[in-house]
């Protein structure tokens, strides 16, 4: 059968629109679908947090917020922590200032005091009392021209005189001690001591030294005193053999130089310390110390003769060699060659030297305190009248003149013109032989 096919009549183009038709892919429509899907979703759930959690916004500003104030916190602290190492400085300085203070007026003590043991030490040493090596400490322990720096301020105070060391040829490897000493450690430098610390470490070294120096002058002191004491017992005991009252006799002054100025005595108080106190007992034993070696120095203690020489005749009631009856011998005669010098056994002024009969040619020599000597037999007279002598002076020589049966030396001690036992006098001045 075959059909038949009507044509329909044409219509105009004019205002007419043409239609396009597009065929989709069923994959392509399920993949668009299904992204759509998806970002519904999506969005549906962003939107629902969002909704859900509206806190989350004012959470983190209140995060930032609280981080803020800690770092104010933070710089407020920062800020009262330098307040007060600032306010620690000016108290650290203050201390250093105070201290330095303090130790300027101890070295100012000490080095008054150290001018009165100088003193005290020339004293016994030009009297033999002190050996001459005993020399007095150094006076001065820190120089205050050296500056101390703490916090930042300069502060003078005294350091302790460091004893200079040359610089090695080659540096030392840093961390070569630690090496040598067991082991090798880290090469990084140990942490450096504050400089508030160093001060106080040079201070407290400083404030030892000044301890040390305090206490050994006080030693020394002590030792002076001891040795005086030592010394002033020796003296009473040797001059008690003499039989004089040493306490009524008066020490006449040497002018072996010109000295003089008006007097200043030293004021002490005993109870400030014990410095003051070993110095207070110590002057008046010095004292009485150097009155008695003026004594000494004065009384007739010394030999007529070098040497030693034996006595042929003691002093009191003898056999008269002329006449072989019992007589009174005045004096000691020493046994010794004609021409040995006879020697002053004092200070003096001779006051006889002169042909005086039985005693021949003979000197006396007035000294102090009533005391006067006399040198008989001589064959030469060396002085003359009026002429000062001193201990050891040549006074003549031995001979056998006068009433004499051979050369020797006829020695007499007088008090008041009376005659007296000599060997009183030589004795205690033989066992002051090591003090004088």
């Amino acid at each position: 059968m075959h059909a038949h096919l009507h044509t329909a009549p044409a219509l105009p183009a004019t205002g007419l629109i043409a239609h396009r038709t597009y065929t989709i892919r069923r994959s392509t429509m399920l993949a668009g679908l299904g992204w759509l899907a998806l970002m519904t979703a999506c969005s549906g759930t962003a939107g629902w947090y969002i909704l859900s959690k509206d806190d989350l916004a004012a959470r983190l500003i209140a995060r930032e917020t609280t981080r803020q104030y800690a770092y104010e916190d933070r710089i407020a602290a920062l800020r009262a922590d330098i307040d007060r190492y600032a306010s620690r400085a000016l108290l650290d300085q203050d201390g250093v200032e105070s201290r330095v203070d303090e130790l300027a007026t101890r070295q100012a003590e000490l080095e008054s005091r150290q001018s009165l043991v100088t003193a005290l030490a020339d004293v016994l040493q030009s009297n033999g009392i002190l050996p001459a090596n005993k020399l007095p400490l150094r006076p001065r322990v820190a120089k205050p021209e050296e500056p101390i720096r703490a916090s930042g301020v300069t502060s003078f105070a005294p350091l302790l005189p460091g004893k200079p060391t040359p610089a090695p040829e080659t540096p030392a490897l840093r961390g070569a001690d630690a090496q040598a000493a067991g082991g090798w450690q880290s090469g990084e430098a140990a942490p450096e001591q504050p400089p508030a610390k160093r001060v106080e470490a040079s201070l407290e070294q400083l404030d030892k030294a000044m301890a040390r120096s305090s206490d050994s002058q006080i030693d020394l002191l002590r030792e002076m005193d001891r040795k005086v004491a030592d010394a002033q017992r020796k003296l009473r005991s040797a001059l008690a053999e003499t039989g004089l009252d040493t306490d009524r006799m008066s020490v006449s002054a040497p002018v072996d130089g010109g000295v003089g100025g008006p007097l200043v005595p030293v004021k002490l108080d005993a109870s400030a310390g014990p410095f003051e106190a070993t110095l207070t007992a110590l002057q008046p034993r010095l004292t009485a110390l150097l009155r008695l070696r003026g004594l000494v120095e004065q009384m007739p203690l010394a030999r007529p003769m070098t040497g030693d020489h034996d006595y042929t005749s003691n002093f009191g009631y003898r056999t008269d060699p002329f006449t072989r009856g019992l007589a009174m011998h005045t004096g000691v005669d020493f046994r010794a060659a004609a021409g040995s010098p006879v020697l002053a056994t004092a200070p003096g002024k001779v006051v006889a030297a002169e042909y005086n009969g039985g005693y021949g040619n003979m000197v006396e020599v007035e000294h102090s305190n009533g005391l006067s000597t006399r040198y008989a037999h001589m064959s030469a007279i060396s002085v003359s009248v009026g002429q000062i002598v001193k201990t050891g002076s040549v006074l003549g020589k031995v001979g056998s003149t006068g009433r004499s049966t051979g050369p020797h030396l006829h020695y007499e001690t007088r008090i008041n013109e009376e005659p007296v036992d000599p060997t009183r006098f030589l004795n205690a001045g033989s066992r002051l032989a090591g003090l004088l």
